[in-house]
């Protein structure tokens, strides 16, 4: 009965709390939109100068063929004005072509094209972007060829025949929501008990709960119920956003989401317990739990894989706490993973969760710090 009483006004105390709020429900939105828009999964249009003061009509013809290349942005200017625009970054390349670059075709249908001179076409480069600078010459070479063949009237041995397979649509929203959601469930968890137990126990608010008819053990029991209550309705709250307002798509079961995100807040209420132990004074807690956290916000698997990551760092980042979170929520969401694929993370989450809570133990106290 106590244990309920004090959640519902654990609950109540969360809910007025507009900092908690805004760390726990809007920080993570505000942070979901910003990397929602910026779009990494776009492909880049390649910005490509093209210099060629007077070209024969074929010529012409060749470069208007350039301009039909998918994510290609032609500019047509001097050599001086495309050079100066490289030599700033906004081009990847500048192709300077000849004016009689493509020879007229013959007077005669019948006859084949003379023979002719090997024309040149310089290119020039970005080295500071060269992945797509050499993209921009592959491009280039490829209509060369085409162009080539069909001044040649060579046959056609080869024909590319394309088939459309419907497949599961992924989009770098549907890999950051889960990301999104894992990081908000740690830093609901543990600022949210860093800051309030600290602040209690630097009022001795703490030391005057140990000499009142509630057993210590109940209080904390009502914050970390309604901890977790908190952690499924955040979790719901965000999912919800990111289907309603980016269209992302949840392949896996709710309840097994839910269960991830109770291990996870779990794993990382330990971790505020710990950190609320080891802080003497509120001050002293974002310093702390920073040093602590915020490696795991970029090297947990929120933002970007970690397979990208050097491979020595993979060897040292596959053990964070969040990764496993993280990696389990993706499995589901986007995968729809069942229960088997995500048990090695739900068996380190709960080895997290056991370390964690035995250093809360060890740290934390009503009327004083025991380390």
């Amino acid at each position: 009965m106590t244990t309920r009483i004090l959640t519902i006004s654990a609950i109540k105390m969360f809910v007025r709390n507009r900092q908690a709020l805004f760390f726990t429900l809007f920080m993570p939105l505000i942070i979901m939109t910003i990397f929602g828009l910026i779009g990494f999964d776009r492909v880049p249009t390649l910005k490509i100068g093209v210099v060629a003061a007077t070209p024969t009509p074929p010529t012409e013809e060749f470069i208007t063929r350039l301009k039909d290349i998918p994510n290609v942005e032609l500019f047509r200017n001097s050599e001086e004005s495309e050079r100066a625009a490289l030599l700033k970054g906004d081009r990847v390349a500048v192709f300077l072509i000849p004016d009689d670059l493509i020879p007229a075709p013959p007077t005669n249908p019948d006859s084949s094209p003379n023979a002719t001179t090997t024309k040149s076409v310089r290119v020039l480069e970005n080295v500071a972007q060269s992945q797509y600078a050499k993209t921009a010459t592959s491009l280039l070479s490829r209509v060369l060829d085409q162009t080539a063949l069909a001044m040649a009237q060579a046959p056609k041995f080869f024909d590319v025949q394309t088939e459309e397979v419907s497949v599961k649509q992924t989009r770098y929203i549907d890999f950051l929501l889960p990301g999104i959601v894992g990081l908000a469930l740690m830093q609901m968890a543990v600022f949210s008990v860093a800051f309030i137990f600290t602040d209690y126990k630097e009022k001795g608010i703490l030391k005057r709960l140990v000499a009142s008819p509630m057993k210590p053990s109940q209080f904390v029991a009502a914050n970390v119920i309604t901890r977790l209550i908190i952690a499924l309705v955040q979790t719901a709250v965000l999912i919800a956003v990111g289907v309603l307002l980016y269209k992302t798509h949840v392949y896996g079961a709710w309840w097994l989401i839910g269960l991830i995100a109770t291990f996870g807040a779990v794993m990382f209420l330990g971790l505020g317990f710990t950190i609320s132990g080891l802080a003497r004074t509120v001050d002293a807690v974002p310093a702390i739990a920073n040093l602590i956290v915020f490696p795991m916000l970029f090297l947990g698997g929120t933002f970007f894989p970690i397979d990208t990551m050097p491979v020595w760092l993979q060897h040292v980042v596959k053990y964070l706490p969040l990764q496993y979170l993280t990696h389990s929520l993706r499995e589901v969401m986007a995968n729809g993973a069942g229960l088997g694929v995500i048990a090695t993370d739900l068996y380190w989450m709960l080895g997290w969760s056991v370390a964690l809570i035995f250093l809360a133990n060890l740290t934390f106290g009503f009327e004083e710090k025991r380390l």
